[in-house]
């Protein structure tokens, strides 16, 4: 049984950019102007257009692209058409759906602005979907719901399922599914040479197996296609406590991980939540300190589970935890939905020692000027891990925590303190990580080329580099977090 249905536009909304470019882009010549316009059925936009300012906006409003041209392809011969007249025109090209994950921006160079590419069918018995590359999660979500199965998706369904896949999706589900990468059976690609290929373990096995990480190097993603998992219902929540108590939280999260199963995905955090009426008291306009996690499988064991910890914690202050819909699950993080300035800094952390909790305690504990809106430790391991032969775009890390913390930069005050934050939180945190990193967490200018490559291991950026060699030689698609070369040797 397969259902096809058009999903709702993920484009940016119109509302204005918050501050004016400081790039001007090249201008394109009349000719090849005409000439793309010519090409393709979709919209094509320059700086002086109206409507440009939409198209190129990113949901992180610090990251800002200033393209030459943007494209808005209305199927994959658009974007077939736009790749093809780009590499003959030496114009790099770069992606955008939600523009949720920015590195490096699009400057100067031709945005492909995927949002028109809203396409999902789903297949019931084999239990996949199929998403153009402007399908938001929600739109995944809300699809497969009705029929018990969910996707791999991350904290927030607002972002886009392609991009976030492509850079490996690491969601509440992942320690006992792996990262939504992982469940990739087929990709339409369009590559440097304006070829569509469809990829998978038995065709183009190579740009297979670059999808978790690698394939945004290589060409375009038009189409995915993913595998759905039997999940109708999670038991997941919350368990918030005063911000003074993140050291107990963390004391206990270290030892309770260590016997928790892989159906279990973990985390702790500290969460400042906004003073609006949409968060419940006693939560609104403060800090708090929380176990929250999902546990896939049977709701009874899950409920045990964390039963341990409200054993071994007491009474929360407010206790989210219940069977919940596995649709409502984006629900356990609560992140923002709409566009805001935002800046972080994630580590891969070897293991949650007392030093490094500690540490985690003075830059986020009660007594911490901690000017963030999020500091979270969450549990790796389990089928995260992905096999040895796959490509992972966290290194094959031998870590046993991700931490995350971000902050929002809405004025130059809170972009200094949280600048600063961040900094001195990076230089006390370096001492526990492993130095892996993992790619979805790597925006803006903590895209660096060393964090990029440390999202990889030796031998899978080598190979990387071969599959760019072959494919795009001449680098047209060199925005986003491309793959740097090799440091040189001393």
């Amino acid at each position: 049984m397969t259902m096809s249905t058009p999903a709702p536009s993920t484009s940016a909304p119109s509302t204005p950019a918050p501050s004016t470019p400081a790039t001007t882009a090249p201008a394109i010549p009349f000719a090849g102007l005409r000439r793309l316009r010519a090409a393709i059925r979709g919209e094509v936009y320059l700086p002086s257009d109206e409507g440009f300012t939409a198209t190129v906006r990113a949901w992180n409003l610090n990251g800002i692209h200033h393209p030459a041209v943007v494209v808005l392809p209305s199927d994959t011969d658009d974007l077939r058409a736009a790749i093809d007249w780009a590499a003959g025109a030496g114009v790099g090209v770069g992606v955008q759906a939600t523009g949720h994950g920015i590195a490096r921006p699009c400057d100067g160079g031709m945005l492909v602005n995927t949002s028109r590419l809203t396409r999902l069918q789903l297949d019931l018995d084999r239990r996949r979907v199929r998403v153009g590359a402007g399908v938001g999660w929600r739109s995944v979500v809300e699809a497969a719901a009705p029929y018990g199965l969910a996707g791999l998706h991350g904290s927030s369904i607002s972002v886009g399922a392609v991009g976030y896949t492509l850079g490996g999706g690491f969601g509440w589900l992942g320690r006992r599914f792996g990262l939504a990468a992982h469940s990739v059976t087929a990709a339409e690609i369009v590559t440097a040479d304006g070829r569509v290929r469809t990829v998978s373990r038995h065709r183009h096995p190579d740009l297979f197996w670059a999808v978790p990480g690698g394939l945004s190097n290589l060409g375009v993603v038009a189409h995915l296609e993913f595998a759905l998992h039997p999940v109708p219902m999670v038991y997941a929540g919350n368990l918030f406590y005063p911000q003074r108590r993140l050291g107990e939280l963390l004391t206990f999260f270290a030892d309770w991980s260590r016997r928790t199963p892989d159906a279990l995905t973990a985390a702790v955090t500290v969460r400042r939540f906004p003073p609006i009426p949409a968060v419940p008291e006693p939560l609104r306009g403060q800090v708090w300190a929380a176990l929250r996690g999902a546990y896939c499988g049977d709701l009874a064991q899950g409920r045990r589970l964390v039963d341990e910890a409200r054993s071994a914690l007491g009474p929360a202050t407010v206790d989210t935890f219940a069977p919940l819909p596995t649709n409502r699950l984006a629900e356990v993080s609560a992140d923002p939905v709409d566009p805001l300035p935002a800046r972080g800094h994630h580590e891969l952390l070897a293991d949650l020692t007392p030093e490094a909790i500690d540490d985690l305690v003075q830059f986020a504990g009660a007594e911490a000027a901690w000017p963030l809106v999020m500091t979270e430790v969450r549990q790796l391991g389990g089928a995260l891990s992905g096999s040895p032969e796959a490509l992972s775009p966290m290194a094959h890390t031998t870590a046993r925590f991700s931490l995350n913390a971000i902050g929002v930069t809405a004025d130059p005050d809170q972009q200094t303190r949280v600048r600063s934050h961040l900094t001195a939180l990076a230089d006390r945190m370096e001492r526990h990580a492993t130095g892996d990193t993992y790619l979805n967490f790597l925006d803006l200018d903590a895209a660096t080329p060393a964090r990029i490559r440390a999202a990889y291991r030796p031998a899978d950026r080598e190979r990387l580099r071969g599959l760019k060699r072959h494919y795009d030689p001449t680098d047209v698609f060199r925005f986003g977090r491309p793959l740097p070369p090799e440091r040189p040797h001393s």
